[in-house]
């Protein structure tokens, strides 16, 4: 498949499933078991650094994961966007600690929060195979992200994030495209 007919299925694919998770997540009272389902994987986590994100656009709360995630003294990173380098930067959450908005309006830590490598990684999506495959929303940061830790030998725990029905038969993907090792859903925790 050509680079071209790629980004445009991902862009047609992005629009129908934005639209079907904002529809699906407000008429449907969802059980959220994130913080029971990762807990087979949570004593892996306490030695070392593990982002997460904030919802938002109609993500899945990840709010009773990050309670879970603090009770176990587990070191907490969030998403930021560098405004000059304009990549993606992790920085220290601390509990209870006030979060300003972010490039897109989503929530993070302040500037002055510390700079975390982690080596968890909890990633958004908007849809998800049985391959590991994400699609994600088509700016490429966690791709790139990924790829820095790759080259550098610093290998992560991906773990893609969402809900159930975001499961689809095959995310078009190409080269670019990092595969998640877990999924973790309201419904279930699974391994790539």
């Amino acid at each position: 498949m050509s680079d071209f007919n790629n980004k445009s299925e991902k862009s047609a694919l992005r629009k129908f499933l934005l639209n079907r998770r904002s529809s699906y997540a407000s008429i449907n009272d969802i059980t959220n078991n994130l913080h029971v389902h990762i807990k087979p994987l949570i004593d892996s986590f306490i030695t070392q650094h593990v982002s997460i994100f904030q919802p938002y656009n109609n993500e899945i709360d990840t709010n009773n994961l990050i309670t879970l995630l603090f009770s176990k003294k587990i070191s907490i990173s969030l998403p930021c966007i560098d405004e000059d380098s304009n990549q993606m930067i992790f920085r220290e959450l601390k509990e209870g600690e006030e979060l300003v908005k972010g490039k897109y309006g989503i929530l993070e830590p302040s500037d002055k929060n510390k700079v975390i490598i982690p080596s968890v990684l909890f990633i958004p999506l908007l849809a998800f195979d049985d391959n590991g495959n994400r699609l994600g929303y088509g700016g490429g940061y966690y791709d790139k992200y990924i790829e820095e830790l790759e080259n550098n030998e610093n290998m992560s725990i991906k773990i893609g994030v969402g809900y159930s029905f975001q499961k689809i038969n095959e995310v078009p993907n190409n080269s670019m495209d990092k595969k998640l090792n877990w999924i973790l859903t309201e419904k279930y925790l699974y391994k790539v």
